[in-house]
Protein backbone atom coordinates (compact mmCIF):
# COMPACT_ATOMS: atom_id res chain seq x y z
CA UNK A 1 0.00 0.00 0.00
CA UNK A 2 1.30 3.49 -0.84
CA UNK A 3 1.94 5.47 2.08
CA UNK A 4 0.13 9.01 2.24
CA UNK A 5 2.94 12.15 1.53
CA UNK A 6 2.43 14.58 4.87
CA UNK A 7 0.72 17.13 2.38
CA UNK A 8 -2.05 15.04 1.90
CA UNK A 9 -2.38 13.90 5.37
CA UNK A 10 -2.21 17.21 6.57
CA UNK A 11 -5.02 17.68 3.82
CA UNK A 12 -7.17 14.74 5.33
CA UNK A 13 -6.86 16.38 8.99
CA UNK A 14 -8.07 19.95 7.84
CA UNK A 15 -10.82 17.61 5.85
CA UNK A 16 -11.94 15.66 8.82
CA UNK A 17 -10.71 17.52 12.04
CA UNK A 18 -13.72 19.07 13.69
CA UNK A 19 -13.73 22.95 13.62
CA UNK A 20 -11.65 24.72 16.71
CA UNK A 21 -14.27 25.20 19.24
CA UNK A 22 -14.93 29.47 20.20
CA UNK A 23 -13.82 30.11 24.28
CA UNK A 24 -15.38 32.88 26.11
CA UNK A 25 -12.11 32.85 28.57
CA UNK A 26 -8.70 32.62 28.66
CA UNK A 27 -8.71 29.87 30.50
CA UNK A 28 -10.31 27.75 28.44
CA UNK A 29 -8.35 28.69 25.70
CA UNK A 30 -5.30 27.91 27.93
CA UNK A 31 -6.33 24.48 28.93
CA UNK A 32 -7.23 23.72 24.93
CA UNK A 33 -3.73 24.06 23.95
CA UNK A 34 -2.26 21.47 26.64
CA UNK A 35 -4.64 18.87 25.77
CA UNK A 36 -3.50 15.49 24.74
CA UNK A 37 -3.16 14.86 20.66
CA UNK A 38 -5.99 12.90 19.18
CA UNK A 39 -4.43 10.09 17.20
CA UNK A 40 -4.83 11.88 13.69
CA UNK A 41 -2.88 14.93 15.46
CA UNK A 42 -0.31 12.42 16.23
CA UNK A 43 -0.27 11.09 13.18
CA UNK A 44 0.05 15.09 11.31
CA UNK A 45 3.09 15.57 13.69
CA UNK A 46 4.68 12.58 13.03
CA UNK A 47 4.54 11.18 16.71
CA UNK A 48 5.04 7.59 17.49
CA UNK A 49 1.89 7.23 19.46
CA UNK A 50 -0.86 9.70 20.49
CA UNK A 51 0.65 11.62 23.75
CA UNK A 52 -1.71 10.81 27.24
CA UNK A 53 -1.19 13.94 29.19
CA UNK A 54 -0.46 16.75 27.46
CA UNK A 55 0.53 17.59 23.70
CA UNK A 56 3.80 18.47 23.03
CA UNK A 57 5.14 21.58 23.89
CA UNK A 58 6.02 22.53 20.02
CA UNK A 59 2.21 22.36 18.98
CA UNK A 60 1.15 24.13 22.61
CA UNK A 61 2.75 27.24 21.48
CA UNK A 62 1.05 26.74 17.89
CA UNK A 63 -1.89 26.38 19.45
CA UNK A 64 -1.57 29.83 21.56
CA UNK A 65 -0.01 31.63 18.74
CA UNK A 66 -3.57 31.00 17.30
CA UNK A 67 -5.51 31.82 20.29
CA UNK A 68 -3.81 34.57 21.64
CA UNK A 69 -5.86 37.46 19.40
CA UNK A 70 -9.37 35.75 20.23
CA UNK A 71 -9.05 37.88 23.76
CA UNK A 72 -8.44 41.49 23.80
CA UNK A 73 -7.27 43.44 27.04
CA UNK A 74 -10.43 45.15 27.23
CA UNK A 75 -12.72 42.23 27.26
CA UNK A 76 -11.01 40.44 30.23
CA UNK A 77 -10.66 40.62 34.10
CA UNK A 78 -10.04 39.31 37.45
CA UNK A 79 -8.00 35.97 37.55
CA UNK A 80 -8.69 35.15 33.70
CA UNK A 81 -5.98 38.64 32.79
CA UNK A 82 -3.29 35.76 34.16
CA UNK A 83 -4.71 33.25 32.24
CA UNK A 84 -4.70 35.51 29.15
CA UNK A 85 -1.03 36.48 30.20
CA UNK A 86 -0.14 32.66 30.11
CA UNK A 87 -2.07 32.59 26.70
CA UNK A 88 -0.04 35.08 25.05
CA UNK A 89 2.78 35.10 26.19
CA UNK A 90 4.56 35.09 22.35
CA UNK A 91 3.39 38.20 22.59
CA UNK A 92 5.34 40.15 25.30
CA UNK A 93 4.17 43.50 25.24
CA UNK A 94 0.16 41.87 25.54
CA UNK A 95 1.01 39.77 27.78
CA UNK A 96 3.01 42.08 30.27
CA UNK A 97 0.11 44.35 30.34
CA UNK A 98 -2.35 41.45 31.29
CA UNK A 99 -0.43 40.23 34.32
CA UNK A 100 0.28 44.01 35.34
CA UNK A 101 -3.42 44.13 35.52
CA UNK A 102 -3.58 40.97 37.34
CA UNK A 103 -1.55 41.76 40.24
CA UNK A 104 -3.54 45.41 40.49
CA UNK A 105 -6.51 43.39 41.28
CA UNK A 106 -8.03 41.68 44.46
CA UNK A 107 -8.03 38.36 43.04
CA UNK A 108 -4.71 37.09 43.53
CA UNK A 109 -4.99 33.18 43.76
CA UNK A 110 -1.83 33.32 40.90
CA UNK A 111 -0.06 35.61 41.96
CA UNK A 112 3.43 34.33 42.64
CA UNK A 113 2.76 32.30 39.77
CA UNK A 114 1.99 35.52 38.07
CA UNK A 115 4.74 37.64 39.16
CA UNK A 116 7.65 35.21 37.97
CA UNK A 117 5.51 35.41 34.67
CA UNK A 118 6.17 38.79 35.03
CA UNK A 119 9.37 38.72 35.98
CA UNK A 120 10.23 36.61 32.53
CA UNK A 121 7.99 38.94 30.57
CA UNK A 122 9.64 42.32 31.20
CA UNK A 123 13.25 40.62 30.72
CA UNK A 124 11.54 39.74 27.15
CA UNK A 125 10.65 43.22 26.52
CA UNK A 126 13.94 45.06 27.30
CA UNK A 127 16.20 42.03 26.60
CA UNK A 128 17.82 42.29 29.63
CA UNK A 129 17.16 40.43 33.42
CA UNK A 130 18.15 43.67 35.01
CA UNK A 131 14.82 45.29 34.63
CA UNK A 132 12.91 42.44 35.75
CA UNK A 133 15.14 42.12 38.96
CA UNK A 134 12.74 44.41 41.08
CA UNK A 135 10.34 41.69 39.93
CA UNK A 136 12.36 38.93 42.19
CA UNK A 137 12.94 41.01 44.69
CA UNK A 138 9.69 41.11 45.92
CA UNK A 139 9.21 37.42 44.87
CA UNK A 140 12.38 36.67 47.03
CA UNK A 141 10.77 38.99 50.02
CA UNK A 142 7.24 37.29 49.99
CA UNK A 143 6.62 34.58 47.65
CA UNK A 144 7.11 30.80 48.01
CA UNK A 145 10.50 30.20 46.85
CA UNK A 146 10.24 26.67 46.21
CA UNK A 147 8.75 27.43 42.44
CA UNK A 148 10.97 30.06 41.28
CA UNK A 149 14.18 29.42 43.04
CA UNK A 150 15.33 27.32 39.82
CA UNK A 151 14.58 30.04 37.73
CA UNK A 152 16.42 32.67 39.69
CA UNK A 153 19.45 30.42 39.61
CA UNK A 154 19.29 30.28 35.89
CA UNK A 155 18.67 34.39 35.63
CA UNK A 156 22.03 34.86 38.35
CA UNK A 157 23.91 32.04 35.74
CA UNK A 158 22.73 34.32 32.74
CA UNK A 159 23.76 37.59 33.89
CA UNK A 160 27.41 36.12 35.14
CA UNK A 161 27.95 35.27 31.62
CA UNK A 162 27.73 39.29 30.34
CA UNK A 163 27.99 41.15 33.76
CA UNK A 164 29.86 38.92 36.63
CA UNK A 165 29.66 42.22 39.24
CA UNK A 166 25.96 42.35 38.67
CA UNK A 167 25.46 38.68 38.98
CA UNK A 168 27.32 38.86 42.59
CA UNK A 169 25.42 41.95 43.43
CA UNK A 170 22.30 40.00 43.28
CA UNK A 171 23.41 36.33 44.46
CA UNK A 172 24.59 38.50 47.91
CA UNK A 173 21.12 40.20 47.84
CA UNK A 174 19.32 36.74 47.54
CA UNK A 175 21.01 35.43 50.48
CA UNK A 176 20.71 38.04 52.45
CA UNK A 177 16.57 38.05 51.83
CA UNK A 178 16.76 34.43 52.22
CA UNK A 179 18.56 34.63 55.31
CA UNK A 180 15.80 37.08 56.76
CA UNK A 181 12.54 34.86 56.10
CA UNK A 182 14.43 31.72 57.13
CA UNK A 183 15.04 33.19 60.57
CA UNK A 184 12.20 36.11 61.14
CA UNK A 185 8.73 34.92 60.69
CA UNK A 186 6.42 37.49 59.04
CA UNK A 187 3.14 38.06 58.87
CA UNK A 188 1.44 36.94 56.03
CA UNK A 189 4.31 35.60 54.34
CA UNK A 190 5.46 31.71 54.26
CA UNK A 191 8.72 31.17 55.88
CA UNK A 192 11.80 29.91 53.90
CA UNK A 193 13.28 26.73 54.99
CA UNK A 194 16.47 26.56 55.90
CA UNK A 195 18.18 24.87 52.66
CA UNK A 196 16.88 27.81 50.61
CA UNK A 197 19.38 30.42 53.04
CA UNK A 198 22.09 27.61 52.43
CA UNK A 199 21.76 26.86 48.34
CA UNK A 200 21.84 30.64 48.26
CA UNK A 201 24.61 31.28 50.16
CA UNK A 202 26.75 28.41 48.84
CA UNK A 203 26.08 30.05 45.33
CA UNK A 204 27.39 33.36 46.92
CA UNK A 205 31.00 31.49 48.04
CA UNK A 206 31.32 30.27 44.73
CA UNK A 207 30.99 33.61 43.27
CA UNK A 208 33.03 35.07 46.01
CA UNK A 209 36.26 32.77 44.89
CA UNK A 210 35.29 33.56 41.21
CA UNK A 211 36.01 37.08 41.85
CA UNK A 212 39.07 36.75 43.85
CA UNK A 213 37.63 37.95 46.99
CA UNK A 214 38.20 35.32 49.11
CA UNK A 215 38.12 36.19 52.36
CA UNK A 216 34.17 37.20 51.66
CA UNK A 217 33.50 33.77 50.56
CA UNK A 218 35.04 32.38 53.85
CA UNK A 219 33.17 34.64 55.65
CA UNK A 220 30.03 33.40 54.10
CA UNK A 221 31.16 29.86 54.94
CA UNK A 222 31.87 30.22 58.56
CA UNK A 223 28.37 31.80 58.50
CA UNK A 224 26.95 28.69 56.90
CA UNK A 225 28.81 26.40 58.59
CA UNK A 226 27.86 27.93 62.21
CA UNK A 227 24.14 27.73 60.99
CA UNK A 228 24.46 24.32 60.13
CA UNK A 229 26.67 23.11 63.24
CA UNK A 230 23.73 24.64 65.38
CA UNK A 231 20.43 23.72 63.57
CA UNK A 232 21.44 19.83 62.59
CA UNK A 233 17.44 18.84 62.15
CA UNK A 234 17.18 22.03 59.58
CA UNK A 235 20.22 20.99 57.18
CA UNK A 236 20.07 17.73 56.30
CA UNK A 237 18.52 17.67 52.51
CA UNK A 238 19.94 19.50 49.33
CA UNK A 239 21.14 22.41 51.33
CA UNK A 240 22.62 20.72 53.41
CA UNK A 241 24.60 19.06 49.69
CA UNK A 242 25.31 22.74 48.62
CA UNK A 243 27.21 23.53 52.10
CA UNK A 244 29.32 20.20 51.40
CA UNK A 245 29.96 21.44 47.92
CA UNK A 246 31.19 25.23 49.18
CA UNK A 247 33.07 23.61 51.61
CA UNK A 248 35.37 21.24 48.82
CA UNK A 249 35.66 24.16 46.46
CA UNK A 250 39.32 26.03 46.65
CA UNK A 251 40.67 22.73 48.30
CA UNK A 252 42.15 19.65 46.83
CA UNK A 253 39.51 17.42 46.10
CA UNK A 254 38.93 13.45 47.85
CA UNK A 255 40.67 11.01 46.31
CA UNK A 256 38.94 8.75 43.34
CA UNK A 257 38.97 4.98 44.14
CA UNK A 258 39.72 3.01 40.92
CA UNK A 259 38.00 0.29 41.42
CA UNK A 260 38.03 -0.55 37.28
CA UNK A 261 39.39 1.74 34.61
CA UNK A 262 37.04 1.13 31.50
CA UNK A 263 38.74 3.61 29.77
CA UNK A 264 41.87 5.76 30.36
CA UNK A 265 45.33 5.98 31.25
CA UNK A 266 45.69 6.68 34.96
CA UNK A 267 48.06 5.62 37.70
CA UNK A 268 46.77 5.21 41.51
CA UNK A 269 45.46 8.78 41.04
CA UNK A 270 42.92 10.05 38.68
CA UNK A 271 43.78 13.88 39.61
CA UNK A 272 46.89 15.16 38.19
CA UNK A 273 48.43 18.97 39.10
CA UNK A 274 49.15 20.13 35.48
CA UNK A 275 46.10 20.28 33.91
CA UNK A 276 42.23 21.32 34.29
CA UNK A 277 39.93 18.00 34.74
CA UNK A 278 36.42 17.76 34.75
CA UNK A 279 35.10 14.82 36.68
CA UNK A 280 31.24 13.85 35.73
CA UNK A 281 29.85 11.56 38.37
CA UNK A 282 26.41 9.51 36.46
CA UNK A 283 24.66 6.18 35.82
CA UNK A 284 23.10 4.33 33.15
CA UNK A 285 19.45 4.69 33.99
CA UNK A 286 19.96 8.63 34.33
CA UNK A 287 18.48 10.51 31.06
CA UNK A 288 20.12 13.66 32.14
CA UNK A 289 23.36 12.09 32.34
CA UNK A 290 23.31 10.44 28.99
CA UNK A 291 21.87 13.50 27.40
CA UNK A 292 25.30 15.36 28.45
CA UNK A 293 27.36 12.98 27.80
CA UNK A 294 27.78 14.19 23.98
CA UNK A 295 28.83 17.86 25.49
CA UNK A 296 31.48 16.37 27.61
CA UNK A 297 32.69 14.24 24.17
CA UNK A 298 32.94 18.02 22.66
CA UNK A 299 34.65 19.52 25.26
CA UNK A 300 37.50 16.92 25.45
CA UNK A 301 38.09 17.19 21.82
CA UNK A 302 37.81 21.11 22.00
CA UNK A 303 40.87 21.30 24.38
CA UNK A 304 42.52 17.98 23.89
CA UNK A 305 44.15 15.88 26.76
CA UNK A 306 47.47 17.97 27.46
CA UNK A 307 45.14 20.82 28.50
CA UNK A 308 42.07 18.75 30.03
CA UNK A 309 41.02 15.97 30.87
CA UNK A 310 37.30 14.62 31.35
CA UNK A 311 36.23 11.65 33.18
CA UNK A 312 33.42 9.60 33.78
CA UNK A 313 32.83 7.92 37.10
CA UNK A 314 30.38 5.93 38.34
CA UNK A 315 30.26 2.90 40.64
CA UNK A 316 28.37 -1.20 40.24
CA UNK A 317 25.75 0.28 43.13
CA UNK A 318 23.90 3.16 41.04
CA UNK A 319 23.69 0.93 37.89
CA UNK A 320 22.53 -1.95 40.01
CA UNK A 321 18.73 -1.21 38.41
CA UNK A 322 19.25 -0.83 35.35
CA UNK A 323 21.75 -3.44 33.95
CA UNK A 324 21.47 -5.99 36.77
CA UNK A 325 24.05 -6.86 40.03
CA UNK A 326 26.50 -8.65 37.65
CA UNK A 327 29.84 -6.74 37.43
CA UNK A 328 30.06 -8.26 34.14
CA UNK A 329 27.49 -6.89 32.55
CA UNK A 330 27.77 -3.68 34.17
CA UNK A 331 31.01 -2.88 32.43
CA UNK A 332 29.95 -3.72 29.63
CA UNK A 333 26.27 -1.58 29.36
CA UNK A 334 28.99 1.55 30.73
CA UNK A 335 31.67 0.45 27.69
CA UNK A 336 28.89 0.19 24.75
CA UNK A 337 27.27 3.38 26.46
CA UNK A 338 30.29 5.47 26.36
CA UNK A 339 31.31 3.84 22.61
CA UNK A 340 28.08 5.38 21.24
CA UNK A 341 28.23 8.60 22.74
CA UNK A 342 31.61 10.02 24.40
CA UNK A 343 34.39 7.79 22.47
CA UNK A 344 36.99 10.25 23.52
CA UNK A 345 36.17 10.11 27.41
CA UNK A 346 37.73 7.90 30.15
CA UNK A 347 35.98 5.81 32.07
CA UNK A 348 35.52 4.60 36.17
CA UNK A 349 33.85 2.85 38.17
CA UNK A 350 34.59 3.99 42.12
CA UNK A 351 33.34 3.38 45.19
CA UNK A 352 29.79 4.25 46.79
CA UNK A 353 31.79 5.98 49.56
CA UNK A 354 34.19 7.81 46.82
CA UNK A 355 30.49 9.45 45.58
CA UNK A 356 29.47 10.03 49.31
CA UNK A 357 33.20 12.10 49.62
CA UNK A 358 31.76 14.37 47.20
CA UNK A 359 28.23 14.68 48.11
CA UNK A 360 27.04 12.75 45.07
CA UNK A 361 23.38 12.08 45.91
CA UNK A 362 21.67 12.47 42.94
CA UNK A 363 23.23 12.36 39.34
CA UNK A 364 24.68 14.02 37.28
CA UNK A 365 27.16 15.90 39.60
CA UNK A 366 30.15 17.91 37.62
CA UNK A 367 33.34 18.93 39.69
CA UNK A 368 36.14 21.08 38.09
CA UNK A 369 39.27 20.58 39.18
CA UNK A 370 42.25 23.38 38.62
CA UNK A 371 45.68 23.16 37.20
CA UNK A 372 46.89 23.48 41.11
CA UNK A 373 44.67 20.07 41.72
CA UNK A 374 41.77 22.27 43.61
CA UNK A 375 38.25 22.02 43.55
CA UNK A 376 36.94 24.93 41.49
CA UNK A 377 33.12 24.11 40.94
CA UNK A 378 31.16 21.14 42.31
CA UNK A 379 27.82 21.06 40.93
CA UNK A 380 24.63 19.82 38.91
CA UNK A 381 24.80 18.67 35.02
CA UNK A 382 26.43 22.15 32.72
CA UNK A 383 26.04 22.26 28.83
CA UNK A 384 29.97 23.37 28.76
CA UNK A 385 29.49 25.77 26.16
CA UNK A 386 30.81 29.36 25.95
CA UNK A 387 27.55 30.75 27.12
CA UNK A 388 27.67 28.02 30.33
CA UNK A 389 29.05 29.41 33.27
CA UNK A 390 31.08 25.80 33.88
CA UNK A 391 32.13 26.34 30.36
CA UNK A 392 33.48 29.48 30.49
CA UNK A 393 34.94 28.55 34.39
CA UNK A 394 37.00 25.33 32.33
CA UNK A 395 37.92 27.77 29.22
CA UNK A 396 39.44 30.90 32.06
CA UNK A 397 41.56 27.85 33.77
CA UNK A 398 42.90 26.26 30.88
CA UNK A 399 44.04 30.11 29.52
CA UNK A 400 45.57 30.51 33.27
Amino acid sequence: MKRLSPIWLLLLFVQFSPVQPKFTEPSEAYDYARRPLTEWEAAIYEHKQPVTLLAPENVVWERLRALCPSFTLESVHGSELFWLAKLCEQDAPKALLAVERYLEGSELMHQPDARLLMAVLEMRTTGNWEASWETFRTILREDPIQPVEGQIDSVIDEEAAANPKKALEWSKERYALLVDRSQNEKLGITPVASSYALGAGSDLVHRYYMAAENESAVKVLDELNNFAKSHPDETLDWGARDLHWANLEMHPPPAITILKMLRGNFSSDLIRPGRVEVISFFFLGCYPCMRELPHLEALQKRYGEKKLLVTDVTSYKVNLYTTGSDHSIIEAALEKALLENAPSIGVVITSDETLASYGVNAFPVVAVVDKMGRVRYIGPDARFENDDPVGQLVRKLIGE
